[in-house]
Order: structure tokens, then C-alpha cells, then sequence
């Protein structure tokens, strides 16, 4: 039961950093030439979508280790 455990931890371990650090990527070169406005806000989504993605990969990698 704890290999399952540790399996399923793992596969949102994988997600929840690659979402992440994807989303920060975003963050870094999004570029809206259209409205200066709508960058900042998609840009801020993204910044928040980021961390909280790797804020939540960070307590499963806790989980994990505490198994």
C-alpha cells in the first residue's frame, strides 16, 4: 500500500513542478502586444498559478519523504 502511496505522490510530484515551472515560464516571456493592461494581469495569473503549483509540489515532496 505505501509503494501506491508513493506512486500516486509521485505522479503529482511530476505534474504539480512541470505546471509549474511552466507557468513561471509564462510568467518570465508572455508579451501581449495588443493591451499593456491585460499582460500585467495574465502575467500576475501566471506568476500566482506558479508558485502556488510549486508551493504544492513542495508538500507532496514532504508527504513523500515522510513516508
Amino acid at each position: 500500500m505505501v509503494d501506491i502511496i508513493g506512486a500516486i505522490l509521485f505522479a503529482i510530484i511530476t505534474a504539480t513542478g512541470t505546471l509549474g515551472v511552466t507557468a513561471v515560464g509564462f510568467f518570465i516571456f508572455h508579451r501581449n502586444a495588443t493591451d499593456r493592461d491585460a499582460q500585467q494581469q495574465e502575467r500576475i495569473e501566471y506568476a500566482f498559478f506558479g508558485v502556488a503549483s510549486l508551493v504544492f509540489m513542495g508538500l507532496a515532496l514532504y508527504l513523500f519523504y515522510s513516508l
